[in-house]
């Protein structure tokens, strides 16, 4: 009897998961074809690509082992690529059921609101024939994992005047806010962040006589489990500096980079810095990465309830804003920044209230920010 309901039980919890997935895939299915074109090619725009090849009128991927290439990266985009041949057939179906092939082998690539997604519909194959000479399946866009190596080398070379800044993202921000002083910096240094921790060095090293900043706060977990520091201050996956002294502050940042596990532990990097360094709690900063989601956001009600105001600079945007760090600013009543604008007073939104923000619309319903 209990290996009966152990196997009820389980048919249960796959039928609660495929229709998850179901409903899922169908809201993904509620955008229309993206892109009509002649003949697909992956877009040139800075990422790296890998592609999910299917059969025509097949949803399953044919080289499932290039998966492992995506283990542990910022996935930015998706295109999901069918041809109109016999032209005017309804694909819907067909095109759900490789959203779910998807969803089943990389799930992740639903789990953000950041992704771009794109339905390609090519209409070359009328013409030209030879179907098998189109790409058929999902293209998936990422930002590749450098080595620690490479982070090293590439952020000595700029902060001693070697190379140029490649990103100008964060200076930019700073520049605008020339009044912000002696600031609790909070630093994401994982995956890819290199470009814009190389900013704060060279600002830092550049501009020392400023003091923009009091103390810096680096952090790159490597636990999901993260902790709101109120029983006592948990330093695992997070390295504080403080002193204006660029090679402490560098060689402090390479610990982080080179000894964090690649997890966002945002909010308790936030916790930590603001019991570590109390008398500057309303100075925090954040330095955010946009591809990616904290892990820690059951501690924004903690900061909330603090009354902790978190100016948000948020690094690698495109096209498209993470919201999540909308919904921080506006629970903490603190601000949000990119390279092209500075979005204050977040608190005062109200609910309903459509805003506009670089090339984004969003809505606020119920504490939380959603793109329209």
């Amino acid at each position: 009897m209990k290996t009966l309901s152990l196997l009820v039980l389980i048919l249960l919890v796959k039928g609660f998961a495929a229709a998850q997935s179901n409903m899922i895939i169908r809201e993904r299915f509620k955008f229309k074809d993206t892109v009509i074109i002649d003949k697909y090619f992956p877009l040139n725009n800075g990422f790296s690509a890998i592609k999910l090849k299917m059969n025509p009128g097949d949803y399953q991927i044919q080289n499932l082992n290039d998966l492992r290439l995506l283990k542990g990266v910022a996935i930015t985009g998706v295109d999901l690529v069918y041809s109109d041949y016999p032209v005017g057939t309804d694909f819907s179906e067909l095109n759900r059921k490789r959203l779910l092939e998807l969803n089943i082998h990389l799930h992740e690539a639903f789990n953000s609101d950041v992704i771009k997604w794109r339905l390609v519909k090519q209409t070359g194959v009328e013409q030209t024939g030879g179907i098998q000479n189109y790409f058929h399946g999902i293209v998936i866009y990422y930002r590749p994992m450098p080595t620690f190596e490479d982070e090293h080398e590439e952020i000595l070379s700029v902060v001693e005047g070697k190379s140029p800044l490649k990103d100008s993202s964060v200076i930019k921000v700073l520049q605008r806010n020339s009044q912000w002083k002696d600031m609790l910096v909070v630093c994401d240094v994982t995956g890819s962040m290199a470009p814009y921790t190389t900013q704060i060095l060279f600002w830092i090293n550049s501009n020392q006589a400023i003091k923009s900043f009091k103390q810096i706060v680096f952090f790159n977990d490597d636990e999901e489990k993260s902790n709101n520091q109120l029983a006592g201050l948990d330093s695992a996956g997070i390295w504080d500096v403080e002193t204006t002294n660029t090679k402490k502050v560098i060689k402090t940042a390479f610990t982080a980079m080179e000894m964090g596990g690649h997890i966002e532990n945002n909010l308790e990097a936030v916790c930590y810095a603001i019991k570590r360094y109390p008398e500057n709690k309303s100075n925090v900063i954040m330095i955010a990465d946009n591809w990616e989601n904290p892990c820690d956001m059951a501690l924004l009600a903690y900061l909330k309830k603090e009354n902790i105001p978190i100016r948000i600079i948020v690094c690698g945007v495109v096209d498209v804003i993470n919201p999540i760090y909308l919904d921080i600013a506006y629970a903490t009543g603190g601000s949000v920044h990119t390279m092209e604008g500075d979005l204050k007073e977040v608190a005062k939104i109200g609910e309903g209230k459509i805003i506009k923000f670089g090339k984004q619309r969003f809505i606020m319903t119920k504490g939380t920010f959603k793109a329209i």
